[in-house]
Formats: structure tokens, C-alpha cells, sequence
């Protein structure tokens, strides 16, 4: 069987965060808005004018810190308690994953409207849950993926540009991930075999971050909002999503949930780690020295960050890598979607290796 899911709703553009409540008016009277407070002291005034115009009335929670259980336990309770009928997920993807774990547990709509295009978490039905010390615990499951993904391209556009870097990072690991499951033949997110579909949409979103992603940079420190920038906001946020569900993940993201461990590392984006993680995957596929070489070299070009060192532990010793490897090691693990067998110490090998090589083939951090 194969399998392959999508939002029911995906839109993007300017401006698009105006029309919020009339695309979602079909959801209800009552919308809970899931953000942080730097995000909702933003866009507050914004979302309520266009509810009110709507008929929908906003109960704004301030979300902060991890998507750990009990975080999502007490806004299910302010939904309940403010009889909301569908739930807006606003700002990066804890704010998502937060929403989401309020629909899994009321079987309430979901919106999503990322206000970053940090990683890929929008589309998918996975709400990723830490401890509230920021240990990764592993993901929630929502029955459907998200009802509607809106996103607003000025807003995002508007961010610190290190987001969308970070969002670059992760969509480019979606596709070398997506090949190692096909070459297993494990199953993807649905417990299901990958669709071609899933694949090529995978694929497409590493040619749109390879051959667009230096430009759209260049767009946005310009103050462009370009086509080329909405392109990787696209892969971004929606073909990055939909490929990693639909095809699987592997090392890369097996390994960065390691970091997590690592107290001198806790403060990094998503797609940062996953970036350096993805450089221990091309390790363990033994890839060729022109290929890591020209990715690095595209990772210095992005301004991705390429080693432990650069993600801030500053003297990564072998005990690091040891309490990373035995962690993406455990049993259940997606590291084993990997074509090859992995041991703990080919890991540990692996994130040593790419220490000394970021070093070696761009002269140091």
C-alpha cells in the first residue's frame, strides 16, 4: 500500500493574514490563537480585525517554552473553558505543533500560519513534543493533516533572515532522507510505502533550494519579495512537508535529535541541526569527497551552520558524540530507515568526520 497527505487548505501570499477569517469562517465562531507573545503583540490587531469583520470571535493564548504535554494539556483546558471550535496555530513550529496537539486531543480544526519559514512542520499531521527542559520526547499523530496552511510571504519575508535559512537547511535534507527510505523500502509517515508523487515532489524541493536558495537571499536582504523568494518559501514550508511525511526521514534527523542531550546546543533552530546532522548522513552513505566538499561549500555559501562547533559546543569531544550516537541509536529509531546497518560507533565516527572535514575544506568555522 502507498500512501500520502496533504492540508486540506494551502495558501500563500502577501497579505494573505487579512483574509484569515474569512477563509476560515466555515470553522466556527470561536477561534483559540496558539503564539508566543512577541507574535501575537504583532499580528493581534490584524487577526482580530479580520475575525471581528468575520463573526469570529479571538481567545488569544500566549504559548511559550516547549510543546511538552503538559503545555498542550493546559490550552486544550482554555479551549474548553472558551468553548472554541477551531484552533490557529500562530508563529514557528512549536506554536504549530501546540495547535496541533489541541486538534489531536478535541478533534477540533487546525490553522496553521507560519509566521517564519524556519522548517517544514506546517503541512503535517506530527506535533513534536519536548520535555520542558527541551529534550525531544517524539511526535503526536492528528488523525488528518491541518486543515488550512495560510502563509502570509510578506510576513515571512519580514523575519530575521535566519529562520529562513534555517528552513532552507531543513528542506534540503528532505530529499538525500527521502532516498534512503526508498532504497529500504520502509514505510513513510502512514505507515505506508511512498507514492512517486511523494518522491517528486521531494526531489523538486532540493532543485528549488539548490538552484534558487542563494538568490532568494540575496532577494530578501535587498527587500524583495521576489517570485524566486516566494519559490523557496514553497519548498519551505509546503513540498518540504509534504515530502518528509509522505517518503520518511533517516539519519539526519535521527542524529539531530541527539543534540538535544547537549546542553551547550539547546537554543539552536530546527533546520540548523538537522543541517549538520544531514552532513553525518552523507558520512555514513560514504559519499565522495566532491560531494561533501560542494556541500559544505553550499552550506558556507547559505550561511548554514556545519558542525557541532558551529551550533555552539566548542570543544565537541568523543563523550558528545558518544551520548548523540547511543540516543539516535535507540531502538525505534528512524537512523535504521538507513540503507546500511548503523552502529553507535559509526555514528561516533561519522560526527567526528565532520568535524575535521568543515575544517579542512573551508579553513575553520
Amino acid at each position: 500500500m502507498r500512501a500520502i497527505g496533504f492540508p486540506l487548505m494551502y495558501r500563500q501570499g502577501p497579505g494573505i493574514i487579512d483574509s484569515l477569517g474569512e477563509i476560515t469562517s466555515g470553522y466556527g465562531r470561536t477561534a483559540m490563537v496558539v503564539s508566543d507573545s512577541f507574535v501575537r503583540e504583532l499580528l493581534a490587531s490584524r487577526i482580530t480585525e479580520s475575525f471581528t469583520t468575520a463573526g469570529i470571535r479571538p481567545v488569544f493564548a500566549d504559548f511559550s517554552g516547549e510543546t511538552s504535554p503538559g503545555q498542550i494539556e493546559q490550552l486544550v483546558a482554555t479551549a474548553q473553558t472558551e468553548s472554541c471550535e477551531f484552533v490557529v496555530g500562530l508563529g514557528g513550529g512549536k506554536s504549530q505543533d501546540a495547535a496541533k496537539g489541541v486538534k489531536r486531543k478535541l478533534g477540533i480544526p487546525v490553522v496553521i500560519v507560519p509566521t517564519i519559514a524556519s522548517n517544514d512542520a506546517a503541512t503535517s499531521r506530527l506535533a513534536i513534543t519536548y520535555t520542558d527542559d527541551g529534550r525531544f520526547i517524539g511526535p503526536l499523530v492528528m488523525d488528518t493533516n491541518p486543515d488550512a496552511v495560510i502563509v502570509d510571504s510578506a510576513i515571512i519575508a519580514g523575519a530575521p533572515v535566519r529562520f529562513f535559512i534555517s528552513g532552507i537547511a531543513d528542506a534540503l535534507s528532505t530529499w538525500f532522507e527521502a532516498e534512503q527510505c526508498r532504497q529500504s523500502a520502509v514505510e513513510n509517515f502512514f505507515g505506508a510505502g511512498q507514492t512517486v508523487t511523494a518522491l517528486s515532489i521531494s526531489r523538486n524541493c532540493y532543485d528549488v533550494i539548490w538552484n534558487k536558495a542563494e538568490q532568494a537571499l540575496a532577494d530578501l536582504r535587498s527587500g524583495t519579495l521576489s517570485p524566486v523568494v516566494e519559490d523557496v518559501i514553497e519548498a519551505n514550508v509546503l513540498m518540504s512537508g509534504i515530502g518528509f511525511e509522505g517518503c520518511g526521514v533517516a539519519a539526519a534527523h535521527a542524529i539531530s535529535q541527539g543534540f538535544t542531550l547537549i546542553e551547550a546546543l539547546h537554543g539552536n533552530l530546527h533546520g540548523e541541526e538537522v543541517a549538520v546532522a544531514l552532513l553525518s548522513q552523507f558520512i555514513l552513505e560514504d559519499r565522495d569527497k566532491r560531494f561533501f566538499d560542494s556541500m559544505v561549500q553550499f552550506y558556507r555559501r547559505i550561511g548554514i551552520p556545519r558542525s557541532l562547533h558551529g551550533l555552539g559546543l566548542e570543544r565537541p569531544t568523543k563523550e558528545h558524540f558518544r551520548i548523540i550516537a547511543e540516543y539516535a541509536c535507540r531502538d525505534g529509531s528512524r537512523i535504521y530507515n538507513m540503507n546500511r546497518r548503523v552502529s553507535v560507533d559509526d555514528v561516533v565516527d561519522a560526527l567526528e568526520t565532520v568535524e575535521e572535514l568543515s575544517r579542512l575544506y573551508t579553513g575553520g568555522e
